[in-house]
């Protein structure tokens, strides 16, 4: 656990960005291009509206460049990162950073939690077998494969919601995307952050949603969680269950009380439609846009964060074919895109560019093209609408998801106005 004596020294630590996500499609690698071609050819707007801000490395950077920034996006998650990321802190953060560093196992198990603490001394007892270099990597997978874990349906819930308090992630999740140390850290931290005052919640639960996307046990996102298999792929699970996302969330917290932002970002959550319905837009707007690009639903990748957010004890989705929960444990309310559907997605930047065109706002879309929609799409409506448009191509090399060959991708920013 960290202490206070060693809280100064993660100072040294703190990037720019004070919270950074594990994030697909972020835009982290290129956001000064984007940045920078959108300045050179609308450079007398200085209103930015960032409709799918997602992981808000785009609108972070706006900000910090000095446009009125508002930021929206549909995920729970995603809506209170970018609250706590564009907005200044209440100053109260030095005090929080305290007291969590004080936690103690004894609070993490208190409660209801206290029902798991066996659990957790079995998986303690095999962290302590790899000290000692007699580690049973089967006896792990055994361990890990026979929780019981709740069912998601209407029943089970109703059962352990009348049963237990806050802990939801023990019952939900333990030894499937974290541990069983890590699941009572979320909930003790979930339960903390609700006994705060909003405004200090916010940077709380951000700073806990930005820890987990480095803590899970999985890849690049929580879409699946790892199983042991070998005696490798155990020892690099339990090396990522072993972080304490008590520890991670500090760092951020003491990384947010670190910033110097002073200007404040209005912030949605909302279908983009409906956002723009809200915001005033006109000739001093620029209207960025980074939409879903392929059939994957983003709520498949972060449901667990949506979930971490919201507190709300979901129904999860069941699998007809294996008689059981889904694998993945996704909550059955996930959110969908019409820009990740074939048959909406044209309609779908059809009314976007509308909206945009109509009230004289400039527009730039990131879009890697792919099977739902190609570029010559932009080409043929733009043209048909009689409007201006200028295209630039970024190339990117994604990474696998947790494999070593490496994918090469052309991501086209569309400029497009009146």
């Amino acid at each position: 656990m960290l202490t206070e004596e060693n809280i100064p020294k993660l100072h040294n630590q703190v990037a720019q960005r004070p919270l950074t996500m594990q994030y697909l499609g972020g835009k982290s690698r290129i956001v000064n291009n984007i940045l920078d071609t959108i300045v050179r050819y609308f450079p007398n707007q200085n209103k930015f509206i960032d409709l799918f801000a997602g992981s808000g490395v785009v609108a972070f950077e706006a900000q910090h460049r000095g446009y009125a920034v508002t930021a929206n996006d549909i995920q729970p998650y995603s809506a209170t990162l970018l609250s706590s990321l564009l907005n200044p802190t209440s100053g109260n953060l030095s005090s929080i950073i305290s007291e969590l560093s004080k936690v103690t196992n004894k609070s993490l198990f208190s409660g209801d939690r206290e029902n798991y603490l066996p659990e957790y001394f079995t998986e303690l007892s095999f962290y302590n077998q790899i000290e000692h270099e007699q580690f049973n990597w089967e006896s792990y997978k055994t361990f890990v494969d026979s929780a019981l874990l709740c069912g998601g349906d209407a029943e089970a819930i109703e059962n352990l919601k009348n049963s237990e308090k806050w802990t939801l992630f023990l019952a939900y999740y333990r030894n499937t995307y974290f541990g069983i140390y890590q699941c009572a850290e979320i909930d003790f931290l979930r339960e903390f952050a609700e006994n705060c005052a909003p405004e200090d919640k916010k940077h709380i639960l951000a700073c806990v949603t930005s820890a987990m996307t480095y803590c899970v046990s999985s890849t690049t996102h929580l879409a699946q969680f790892l199983k042991p298999h070998s005696y490798k792929s155990a020892i690099n699970l339990i090396k990522k269950r072993s972080i304490s996302i008590i520890n991670e969330t500090i760092k951020r917290l003491i990384a947010l009380d670190s910033s110097l932002l002073t200007t404040e970002a209005k912030v949605l959550q909302q279908e983009f439609k409906s956002a723009l319905d809200e915001i005033t837009l006109d000739s001093e707007t620029i209207v960025y846009a980074d939409p879903p690009y392929f059939k994957e639903h983003y709520s498949r990748y972060y449901h667990v964060l949506d979930t971490f957010v919201l507190y709300d004890y979901p129904m999860l989705t069941f699998n007809k074919r294996i008689g059981s929960t889904t694998v993945g444990r996704y909550r059955e309310d996930r959110i969908t895109s019409d820009f990740g559907k074939k048959a909406l997605a044209k309609k779908a930047f059809e009314k976007l560019i509308d909206i945009c065109m109509n009230a004289n706002a400039k527009l730039a879309i990131s879009y890697a093209c792919s099977s739902i929609v190609d570029s010559q799409f932009f080409f043929e409506y733009t043209k048909k609408k009689g409007l201006q448009m200028e295209v630039k191509e970024f190339s990117l090399q994604h990474t696998g998801q947790g494999q070593a060959r490496h994918k090469n991708v052309t991501e086209y920013l569309f400029l497009i106005s009146k």
